[in-house]
């Protein structure tokens, strides 16, 4: 039987590495651990991240205390002037990515005194 040393609970779809921290894409079908793999997914996704854009309200936003920023964020990304962090932003007001610390009970994976990796 593995003995546990240490338990996480997610892992990294890019990079593979365990994470209790992070970035939960959609649903959950997709995780990052590290904020400039985050970036660059963003970057990769930018056409479905501001795919409704012009339905954007102060209103439907997750963060109502950010609405200046994001809206300033819009207005570089319809001018094709967006940073990576504008897009971060509008994704997280949009439901499309956020960031998360997990409880140890949803925990999945396990490392055990010889360094494997196995499932909860």
């Amino acid at each position: 039987m593995n003995t546990t040393i240490e338990t996480y609970a997610r892992k990294c779809s890019i990079t593979g590495e365990l994470m209790n921290e992070g970035w939960v894409w959609g649903d959950g079908s997709f995780y990052t651990k590290h904020l400039a793999d985050t970036l660059a997914e963003c970057r990769k996704d930018r056409e479905a991240i501001i795919d409704d854009l012009c339905s954007l309200s102060a209103e439907s936003v997750n963060d109502y205390s950010r609405w200046k920023e994001t809206s300033d964020a819009i207005e570089r990304i319809k001018a094709n002037a967006d940073t990576d962090e504008d897009l971060l932003l509008v994704g997280f007001q949009t439901d499309y990515l956020y960031f998360t610390e997990w409880e140890s009970d949803d925990h999945q994976y396990g490392i055990d005194s010889e360094g494997k990796i196995f499932e909860l």
